[in-house]
């Protein structure tokens, strides 16, 4: 079968090899991959950065953003089996409370695994394995835009978490900023558009970009920073970080409303910033604000994206489908590990 594989801590290894079908243990399902979507951690381990091989490998399967058809499956499990199509999760749980308690993504040891990521191969290959118990169900008329819905579990456990934490008082928001309008930042719009949000997304591309329409498309308002300084907009009730810039980060911690919040999403490489660091913290007692960071996204934040998919569907026609920017073939994945300054999202298709 086709797959595409790289050598952890060796840059620019990805390539397309030609391996064994993988044997499915007794709690797992044989997947025939349909899609998998490409995005910044797959670069990002192609550049060497990090990626780790299962245990006896010297290499990994990519791709944590799929959509499969279950090829074969002992029995049913959660109501999945053979021909149903589903989008696995990406991460396995290790012992730790957080993890028995089925919230892998507050892993407190760090020894989870995660599918095309750290011990365990990826889905970008014509046939691959997950466990049973980690299968969402896809409904045939979400079929062209599920392999998003991994990236959508991001963006609503960043959204659900901060709503969930600011339950410790009365909180109305009424004005959003989202700062990225890549893949996550667009389906973070959406999201908070549904809820009723006056929402700003802000980004470097031009404002006929396709990001800025689709932004539009669902009533937010797309600024470029290149052409407006961020800090000229104003405060706001909620802040989702999503570029991994650390300077738009830092100018954005200013820009919150009394009793606001802030979500990190991004990966942030190690930055100096003279900053008057009493100040803020005098900013942050005093305004009553709240900063926190989200990473990874357990299968129920894939469950609630499945219903919002249709909501957003319903509301915002055509948006889902016009934030995949390509579908390619295995054999040209060097176009979605080269990415133009108007690529969107990039999806390999190896199934029709």
């Amino acid at each position: 079968m086709r797959a595409l594989v790289v050598t952890p801590g060796v840059k620019d290894s990805i390539r397309l090899e030609d391996l064994e079908r993988p044997t499915p243990a007794s709690s797992q399902a044989l997947l025939r991959v349909r899609e998998i979507g490409i995005c910044g951690t797959d670069l990002d381990i192609n550049q060497g950065f990090y990626g780790q091989a299962p245990p006896g490998s010297n290499y990994l399967v990519t791709g944590h953003e799929s959509l499969a058809t279950v090829e074969s499956i002992q029995g049913s499990s959660r109501g999945v089996s053979k021909g149903d199509l589903v989008v696995p999760t990406v991460r396995r749980p290790d012992t730790c409370i957080n993890c028995l308690s089925g919230e892998s993504d507050m892993c407190l040891t760090g020894n989870y695994r995660e599918h095309g990521i750290k011990g365990l191969h990826g889905f970008g290959s014509d046939y691959a394995v997950s466990d049973v118990d980690f299968l969402v169900k896809v409904p045939s008329e979400l079929a062209d835009v599920a392999v998003l819905l991994e990236p959508m579990s991001v963006a609503e456990k960043g959204v659900f978490q901060a709503f969930k934490i600011q339950e410790r008082m009365i909180w109305k928001p009424k004005r959003a900023l989202i700062l990225g309008a890549g893949p996550v930042g667009l389906l973070t719009t959406y999201l908070l558009r549904l809820k009723g949000l006056e929402v700003v997304v802000t980004a470097t591309r031009a404002k006929d970009s396709a990001k800025a329409q689709l932004a539009q498309r669902a009533g937010a308002a797309y600024v470029n920073t290149s052409e407006q300084p961020l800090q000229s907009l104003g405060k706001f009730d909620l802040v989702m970080e999503e570029t991994g810039v650390a300077e738009v980060a830092m100018q954005a911690t200013r820009m919150l409303n009394t009793n606001g919040i802030m979500c990190f999403l991004g990966i942030y490489s190690s930055t100096e910033a003279p900053e008057n660091i009493g100040d803020f913290y005098k900013d942050v007692v005093l305004g009553n604000k709240t900063f926190f960071g989200s990473v990874n996204a357990n299968i129920r934040y894939f469950r609630i994206g499945l219903k919002d998919f249709t909501e957003i569907e319903n509301r915002f026609e055509g948006v889902l489908c016009d934030t995949i920017s390509a579908r390619i073939s295995p054999e040209e994945f060097r176009k979605a590990y080269t990415p133009t300054k108007d690529n969107i999202k990039t999806v390999i298709r190896f199934g029709n």
